[in-house]
């Protein structure tokens, strides 16, 4: 029993050190090396391609690598240049009408409140004057924490411009670097993978961490993709903008597309918009089969976390480091267990 207790607390003390450590990495070390990173991934996505031209054309290894690297960079800017484009012209149009959608949303919800009151036979305005009360809260909690919070973080990207731009150019040099050299680092990284401490770790976070990377930055792109085509067929002209908002709603943990499609639709429902509610619940519908079938078939088992835990890992990722902790709570999960596995 005695040996039971000390094994059960020598685990709980292992894995608060590894989480410990994972969590100063993530929050301080990963800061400073993320551009390197970034250029890594650059890298191992365009090498295939530099060594095709390497071989079949006898071009030098950095010359490849450049013209690679020129061709996506310009196809990768006019990608962002469009899309971009667009989100900026919904939002300066949605702003500008904003007076417009406000009073169209309150006779909906007008309508709506007074149909819940004759439904649930309250007193006229009762359902009205609870959802005054909490648009009431809502709004003080919203000028009172969110708007200063985010004036303070538009000034502080706005002054940090420079410093983006110069770590452009720090990952556009590395990726070079690293696409010349990229044949010795693939032999220290083999050579990693042989030792007996490292080798467990990066095999678990090669087939793990790469696999909830991908899979997740895929259901993004097919999810926004659906939803921006869901909308479209509407003829809403937020088009590409809701789509791009929902599917990033869509990937928190509990929340999903739902909470947003599945309201509108019934509104929609109500006030006899049939063919839109329809399509709102479509869209609804796709989304879930992308998210519940499509996302166990990729990972293929291969984390190996159960859904509960993987929940939590998300959680606790996004309460540490906001919307970038839906992918590195997992990632981090992966780092843990690996570490603990060599102890």
């Amino acid at each position: 029993m005695d040996l039971l207790k000390d094994e059960k607390i020598k685990s709980g003390l292992c894995f608060l050190l590894a989480a410990g450590a994972v969590y100063l990495a993530f929050r301080f070390l990963l800061p400073l090396v993320l551009p390197f990173v970034a250029a890594g991934l650059f890298a191992m996505l365009l090498y295939p391609v530099v060594r095709f031209l390497h071989r079949k054309f006898r071009l030098p290894i950095f010359l490849a690598g450049s013209l690679v690297l020129l061709v996506f960079l310009c196809l990768l800017m006019m990608v962002i240049f469009y899309l971009g484009q667009m989100l900026v012209t919904q939002m300066i149009s949605f702003f500008q009408n904003f007076e417009t959608y406000e009073r169209y949303l309150t006779e909906q919800v007008d309508g709506l409140c007074i149909g819940c009151d004759r439904l649930f036979r309250l007193e006229k305005g009762t359902v009205m004057g609870m959802l005054s009360e909490a648009m009431g809260v809502l709004m003080e909690r919203i000028q009172t924490d969110i708007l200063p919070a985010l004036t303070a973080k538009t000034l502080k990207f706005a002054a940090g411009t420079a410093a983006i731009l110069g770590t452009i150019l720090i990952v556009i040099v590395s990726t070079l670097m690293v696409l010349k050299d990229m044949e010795e680092y693939r032999k220290d990284y083999r050579r990693l993978c042989e030792s007996k401490y490292l080798g467990g770790l990066l095999g678990s976070l090669k087939g793990g961490g790469a696999a909830y990377l991908k899979t997740q930055l895929l259901l993004l792109a097919m999810i926004t993709a659906v939803l921006s085509l869901g909308f479209f067929i509407l003829r809403n002209p937020y088009a590409l903008l809701l789509g791009v908002a929902i599917a990033v709603f869509d990937a928190f943990p509990v929340l999903g597309s739902g909470l947003i499609l599945v309201p509108w639709a019934l509104i929609r429902l109500f006030a006899g918009s049939y063919a839109q509610a329809i399509i709102l619940f479509l869209m609804f519908l796709i989304c879930q089969v992308l998210r519940e079938f499509l996302e166990p078939k990729l990972l293929g088992g291969k984390l190996g976390i159960r859904p509960v835990t993987m929940m939590l890992a998300i959680y606790a990722g996004v309460k540490l480091f906001g919307v970038a902790g839906v992918f590195l709570g997992p990632i981090g999960l992966l780092f843990v267990r690996g570490i603990m596995e060599q102890m």
